[in-house]
């Protein structure tokens, strides 16, 4: 009997744990798609825009090429 307590116990860690991980997996990736709209938001200011905000065309630039996720 005890054998069987303790299998269920095994299991619900298990599923706590894969409920964290995806958990966390969903909040990393729901974090670059943020990130990826941000960007693209920038791609698309113009320059007098990009001023109003207090950034370059230069600093746009770079923050646009950071992602690997901006080129999917």
């Amino acid at each position: 009997m005890s054998t069987d307590v303790g299998k269920e116990l095994d299991w619900k860690s298990d599923a706590a744990a894969l409920r964290s991980a995806l958990r966390r997996a969903l909040a990393f990736l729901s974090w670059r798609l943020e990130k990826r709209r941000s960007r693209r938001t920038i791609a698309e200011l113009t320059r007098d825009q990009l001023q109003d905000i207090g950034i370059t065309p230069e600093e746009a630039s770079a923050e646009i090429g950071k992602s690997w996720f901006w080129n999917l």
